[in-house]
């Protein structure tokens, strides 16, 4: 399943979100080994961001995020 990207979202209208920059990303096989800095803040799985998503999941492509009932990914650059 094919989950659109944050931009993707904003373009066609249906994501009214502050900028989100992945800056930092660490996957691993272990979830409890996996975090991410967005907007230069560490985030691991189930933590909320300041801009208002959740982080759903920490993928090799990225991040998955949550927001008022969307999900969407933040991918790697």
């Amino acid at each position: 399943d094919r989950v659109p990207t944050m931009d993707e979202l904003r373009l066609e209208g249906t994501l009214q979100i502050a900028e989100l920059h992945l800056d930092i990303h660490v996957f691993s096989e272990a979830p409890e080994d996996r975090f991410v800095f967005i907007n230069m803040n560490k985030h691991r799985e189930g933590s909320k961001t300041a801009e208002g998503p959740v982080v759903r999941e920490i993928r090799t492509d990225g991040v998955l995020l949550e927001y008022q009932g969307r999900v969407f990914l933040l991918p790697r650059e």
